[in-house]
């Protein structure tokens, strides 16, 4: 879970129950903090399963037993860790969307612009998925948003 996410107030009652259903690993949707309208649109995506529309913000959850089975996360992965864990969950197990949102902060988007964003992400994303360093995805990624 990122650091700009709000935990949802049924955070540990719902992931237990979802435990419970045989779900070993999912997440929650997310909104953002802002009525932006490409926002709302980015938000609309996380109800989806493809892997661009994962990702921190939702709140990952892995059960213990999943997650030693899969070694844990490689730690190599200074970004695009969370990529990383749900494409090789979903190898081995279900990855499950909890339909509940938690609330992401939008600072960034304001700081950067919607669109610098969306260059900044699909930018790690293709680096990431043409397997270059993570090292350098991390570094190209903050080199091309402002941070507050």
């Amino acid at each position: 879970m990122h650091a700009d996410v709000g935990i949802h107030p049924g955070y540990v009652a719902t992931i237990a129950a979802a435990v419970a259903q045989g779900h070993a690993a999912g997440c929650y949707r997310f909104r953002f903090d802002s009525l932006h309208p490409l926002l709302r649109i980015n938000s609309y995506g996380t109800r989806f399963k493809g892997i661009m529309s994962r990702g921190g913000d939702q709140t990952l959850f892995v059960t213990r037993t999943l997650f030693e089975q899969l070694g844990g996360f490689d730690e190599q992965f200074v970004i695009m860790e969370d990529f990383e864990i749900i494409q090789r969950i979903r190898r081995v197990a279900s990855f499950y969307i909890v339909p509940l949102d938690v609330v992401v902060s939008a600072r960034k988007y304001e700081t950067n612009s919607w669109l610098r964003v969306q260059l900044a992400n699909l930018t790690a994303f293709a680096m990431y998925f043409l397997k270059l360093p993570p090292l350098r995805i991390a570094r190209t990624y903050k080199s091309l948003l402002n941070y507050r």
